[in-house]
């Protein structure tokens, strides 16, 4: 998948795409599978609002979306199988032989 790819899917989903420079700070910021979730999910929510969602509206919402992807370590977590997670709070192990009271 390519910018130009995401372009398109804006394109065929949501109308009028941001400009180029958009998506490339896009890019810049996260990976292309994220921008893709970010356009789907602000179409997603452009369809339930009936397509009224101003181009500014559009373009923040999917900001965000990706922003939030990019950055909460839990929806992270989230989308790993439980073999690959890390626990948060690793259980500690009492040492044999210490004064661990």
């Amino acid at each position: 998948m390519t910018i130009t790819d995401l372009i398109s899917m804006w394109e065929r989903v949501l109308g009028v795409p941001p400009a180029k420079e958009q998506f490339e700070l896009w890019a810049m910021l996260h990976s292309l599978e994220t921008i893709k979730h970010g356009i789907l999910k602000t179409a997603i929510k452009n369809q339930k609002m009936g397509g009224t969602m101003s181009q500014d509206h559009r373009e923040r919402f999917a900001s965000k979306v990706m922003s939030t992807r990019t950055n909460d370590p839990q929806k992270v977590a989230g989308r790993l199988s439980p073999d690959q997670r890390t626990p948060v709070n690793p259980p500690v192990k009492a040492e044999t032989g210490s004064n661990v009271q």
